[in-house]
């Protein structure tokens, strides 16, 4: 039989070459909670519970082997006795005046009762240094964070897309500084503060952690909380405390939209919908999704910017920028679009959103 010509090479997909940088490196976790994860009342009660328990179940032990413990009158002890030396056994107080006499009641009080004193006081020193010392050390650095919080971002729920968001904004040169992540998990905060981030704990609805996240001097409120109906509430809540802070707003259920646009919201990002429209987009095509991601990551080869014209782009057409594609122009609050309108010679003030190479100047293109 004659040899059956070779298949032609498949050609491979096009892929955007990426830039070769560093990764990005989370700096020393800092953590900053202002609520603890039960009520102050609560946590109380429970250690004077563990302390009396452990009282109890120490005498109840000296009570058995009462018969090797004795008085300076050398008589056996009663039920007063035992609970008196009970209590400055454990207390560390020891005044002598009754002391074990029998080998067993030595090392009972020595492997037994020393190690509930230990706990005990560990509890002791443990509330103390959390309802004090801590509360003390934590007013201070949220008098520091707020000095410092001016022109930052308030994310509003760490999960999902409020973790991308947090990413983001990282890559995109956000200083960890400037970024505070509100959330009511513990295990979330820990996961935001590990990235560099300020954290506080607490719902994001209330006003008081808003109030200390302070969103009226935020450049910009970012709420992506799992529930619309909170996200409405959310948002009404930070627009009656900072009224010219900009709120970017998650939302699963269109319905919604019309609500939490009076609500005050500035931008509203349906993630549902924006996957449904990629997801439909990836039918009929290969490469309109990969670069739509590209284009929206601060890691892509291409950026779409809004920004300022700059004094070098003032008279170029809006057509013939170098290095850039122009989609839009925004002059005296009007919208002028590259598939609607004509290009015009850029003036100063115009608001462009571009789409530009993220090389460097110096750096060369990729090959064709």
């Amino acid at each position: 039989m004659p040899a059956q010509p070779n298949p032609p090479p498949r050609q491979p997909r096009f892929r955007l070459s990426r830039r070769a940088r560093t990764p990005w490196q989370a700096p020393r976790a800092r953590t900053l909670f202002t609520r603890p994860a039960a009520s102050p009342q609560r946590v109380l009660l429970q250690r004077i519970c563990l302390v009396a328990g452990l009282c109890a179940l120490a005498f109840a032990v000296l009570y058995l082997d009462r018969d090797g413990l004795r008085d300076a009158n050398r008589k056996v002890l009663g039920i007063v006795d035992l609970m008196y030396f009970t209590m400055v056994t454990v207390a560390t107080v020891g005044y002598g005046d009754i002391v074990p006499v029998t080998a067993r009641a030595r090392l009972i009080d020595a492997f037994f009762i020393v190690p509930i004193r230990i706990v005990i006081w560990f509890v002791f020193l443990g509330t103390a240094y959390q309802f004090v010392i801590q509360r003390v050390i934590e007013e201070f650095r949220m008098k520091r964070l707020q000095k410092q919080l001016n022109d930052h971002v308030v994310i509003c729920g760490y999960g999902l897309s409020g973790s991308v968001a947090v990413r983001e904004l990282l890559e995109s040169g956000f200083a960890a500084e400037s970024i505070v992540v509100i959330d009511p998990q513990q295990a979330a905060l820990e996961a935001a503060t590990a990235l560099g981030v300020a954290g506080l704990l607490g719902d994001p609805s209330r006003e008081d952690l808003l109030q200390q996240a302070q969103v009226r001097l935020a450049k910009a409120v970012i709420i992506a909380v799992a529930d619309d109906a909170i996200a409405i509430l959310l948002t009404l809540t930070v627009r009656s405390i900072a009224p010219q802070t900009k709120i970017v707003a998650r939302i699963q259920e269109q319905t919604y939209q019309r609500q939490l646009r009076q609500a005050g919201a500035d931008v509203i990002v349906s993630s549902t919908k924006i996957g449904g429209l990629l997801l439909a987009d990836a039918v009929d095509s290969d490469y309109i999704v990969p670069f739509i991601n590209d284009l929206l990551s601060a890691r892509g080869r291409v950026n779409l910017l809004e920004r300022e014209a700059t004094t070098q782009e003032v008279g170029r057409w809006s057509n013939a920028l170098p290095g850039a594609v122009v989609v839009g122009l925004v002059r005296a609050g009007r919208v002028l679009s590259f598939y609607e309108d004509e290009p015009c010679p850029i003036e100063a003030g115009d608001l462009l959103m571009v789409i530009q190479s993220a090389r460097h100047p110096g750096e060369a293109p990729a090959a064709c």
